[in-house]
């Protein structure tokens, strides 16, 4: 197993397929590329060129962000970690990505940070799951908060 693909978004899904990523690295000597896809327009309602300007320099940075925290996590592999940062649709770029390019395996959190995360797997793993032409190992938290107690 030489490469490894983790889209990544910040949330603690991602951060747990990072850490199995690691473990995968470690054991195999594998590589691994950390892909963060910024989908800025989902957030934009009426078009203004200079707020949306803005919201650009504002994800990007974002981005930037995720990307060199995810890479600060896996410093231990030293060069063997890459960071990739895509724009537009986050399910279609991932699955893009992953099919085009030469990994031996893609791992993804099971829930991102959409709206509905607590919904049995998220939209963007699960579209993952059905399109990506490489094997998809899904990480989920080993102790999720039961829903019902949120509500509490």
């Amino acid at each position: 197993m030489k490469k490894i693909l983790v889209p990544i978004d910040g949330s603690k899904h991602a951060d747990l397929a990072m850490e199995k990523a690691k473990e995968f690295a470690e054991m195999f000597g594998s590589s691994i590329v950390l892909l963060h896809v910024n989908d800025f327009h989902q957030h934009m309602f009426n078009y203004n060129a200079g707020v949306e300007e803005h919201f650009i320099e504002l994800f990007d940075q974002m981005s930037d962000n995720i990307l060199e925290e995810g890479a600060k996590k896996l410093a231990k592999l030293g060069g063997r970690v890459e960071t990739v940062k895509l724009e537009g649709g986050v399910a279609t770029k991932i699955i893009d990505y992953a099919n085009v390019n030469d990994f031996d395996l893609v791992i993804i959190g099971s829930h991102g940070k959409g709206a509905l995360h607590n919904f049995l797997m998220g939209s963007v793993a699960h579209k993952i799951i059905m399109h990506v032409n490489k094997p998809v190992l899904v990480v989920r938290d080993p102790n999720p908060q039961d829903i019902r107690q949120k509500k509490k």
